[in-house]
């Protein structure tokens, strides 16, 4: 058999051995972890950075008196995914801005009273056309001088059609002079 001290030692050596090996693991494992935390803060900076290059810089300034220079327009400049629209869109973006115009303007019955006073007249009718083209609500805006031509004119009005006005290609409800006249002659 051996010593007993030397048993003792042995033991003691050996018990000393496996603390210092996890030792050295946790300052390897340690320089690791802040190799790996460089590199993603690195990489995370290198992707903020190259995102900012993407944007587009704003246009030159023109100076006052210059005219400046538009970008082309030519199919071949515009991106596909811009060519796509539907032909109601093109349309749309074609039709300029308006106003409501009458579509179907019925003449007014000519109030027998004011036919045998000899009334004649031009009645000026402030209409608002709704957004589907029917008249809403009218009211003078210049007398004919015959309260039954006033009259006559207004419930004529009623019954016309409008095409609506147009605001950036869509209809919408607008409000318009409409002119109405009365004459014997045409009669």
């Amino acid at each position: 058999m051996s010593d007993p001290m030397s048993n003792g030692r042995e033991a003691h050596a050996v018990a000393r051995r496996p603390d210092e090996v996890p030792s050295r693991r946790r300052s390897g494992a340690s320089l690791l972890l802040w190799l790996l935390l460089l590199i993603a803060i690195i990489a995370t900076a290198w992707y903020f950075l190259g995102r900012q290059e993407d944007r587009a810089l704003p246009p030159d300034a023109v100076p006052i008196g210059e005219t400046a220079p538009e970008a082309s327009r030519s199919p071949v400049s515009v991106s596909p995914a811009s060519r796509d629209t539907t032909a109601r869109e093109r349309a749309a973006a074609a039709t300029p801005d308006r106003d409501a115009l009458p579509l179907r303007r019925p003449a007014p019955a000519y109030p027998a009273a004011a036919q045998r006073a000899g009334d004649q007249g031009t009645v000026l009718l402030q209409v608002e056309v709704g957004a589907d083209g029917r008249p809403g609500e009218v009211s003078v805006v210049g007398r004919s001088g015959s309260r039954d031509l006033d009259r006559a004119a207004i419930e004529a009005v009623r019954g016309w059609t409008f095409e609506p006005a147009i605001r950036d290609g869509k209809p919408v409800a607008s409000s318009i002079q409409v002119p109405v006249e009365f004459r014997l002659d045409t009669m």
